[in-house]
Formats: structure tokens, sequence, C-alpha cells
């Protein structure tokens, strides 16, 4: 059993080596050399999606466009209790320009038919992408379920007048970066979001 659990632990860190989720030591370890990036994700199972029985996104990949040892990979918490709301996120990164590389949304047609909808992206990054520089406070936009036609993933965002107030709570529960500003630099894309 303790074999089991080893290997586990290790392929667990090395799937957040190039981020990790923004708290007081790794900023102050790294406020200049990484950025930081703000992001909601509606993790939320969305019932009568597309005329689906429900339909919930389960992750979401970017990849550094020059380095690849760089993926960050967003998975749902947990597939039960994910409220279908948008909840804030924020990690540390290394510098660069990130492209949406993939997405898994899980779709019920019915109680007993489930399928997943995968996207891979081809290398092109025609997905759209975000950049990120050293030193700097990024917030990229929200996260979740376009259910109009068949199920995608949209990128919606904060509205601008309400940004102020967003940012304001978000110091709160991160006072250590109470100083800093907060940049308003939308994911970029014309396929998955307005």
């Amino acid at each position: 059993m303790g074999f089991l659990i080893l290997p586990l632990i290790f392929t667990m860190n090395e799937a957040f080596a190039s981020y990790d989720k923004l708290n007081k030591k790794n900023y102050q370890s790294a406020k200049d050399e990484k950025a930081i990036v703000i992001y909601g994700v509606n993790w939320g199972r969305q019932w009568g999606c597309a005329g689906l029985d429900n339909a919930q996104l389960q992750n979401i990949i970017f990849s550094n466009v020059n380095n690849k040892a760089d993926d960050i990979t967003l998975t749902i918490p947990s597939k039960l209790l994910s409220e279908a709301i948008s909840k804030p996120y924020a990690i540390i990164v290394n510098p660069g320009e990130y492209a949406l590389s993939g997405f898994d949304i899980r779709i019920a047609r019915a109680m007993n038919q489930v399928e997943h909808i995968k996207w891979n992206d081809d290398g092109s990054a025609n997905g759209g992408s975000f950049k990120v520089n050293a030193g700097e406070v990024v917030y990229i936009g929200d996260f979740g379920l376009d259910c109009a036609a068949e199920p995608i993933l949209w990128r919606y965002y904060i509205e601008k007048n309400d940004f102020d107030r967003f940012v304001s709570q978000f110091k709160k529960e991160y006072k250590f970066i109470a100083d800093k500003e907060v940049i308003y630099r939308l994911f970029q894309t014309n396929k998955f979001g307005e």
C-alpha cells in the first residue's frame, strides 16, 4: 500500500510544478519573477444544458507558448459538490503567453448515457490566449459553459464598472498584495467568448 501512495504524491507535486495557488509565502519568494493570474470558474453542473440532461466542465488546460513544461491545468475540485456559480481563484505562474490547449466537458444525455466533449488545440493557439509579465497581477476572466447549442467552454467576465468592487473583495482576502494594481486583461478569444 505504501508503494501506491508515494508515486501518487510525487505525481501531484509534478502536476503543480509550474504554478501554485497564491499564498503569502510563495508570493513573497517570487513576487518580482512571477505573475499572479486571477480567474473564476463555474464548475457546477448545468441542468438542461443544450437540451441534455446536464453538462459539467471537468478541466481547462493552458500551455505556455514558449515552454510546454509550464502548463496550467485547472481541474474541478469536486464533481458532486460543485455549486453552479463562478468561484474566484488566484495562482502564481511563470511570466509568458498562455494559450488555451484543451478542455473536457462531461455530458449526460440521460442518467445512464454519459460522454465527454474534449477539445485539444492543434498547436495553433486558435482557442485564445492570455499574457502575464513578471510582477503583474492580472484578471483574465471567468470560465464556464455556454449551453446555447452544444455545450462549450465560454469566457465570461466581470463588467469594468463592477471590477473595482471585485478587486476590493479580492484584496481583503489577499491582504499581502493590497498595494499591487490588479490589471484587467481578459483572455483573448474569438472562439470561446466575446
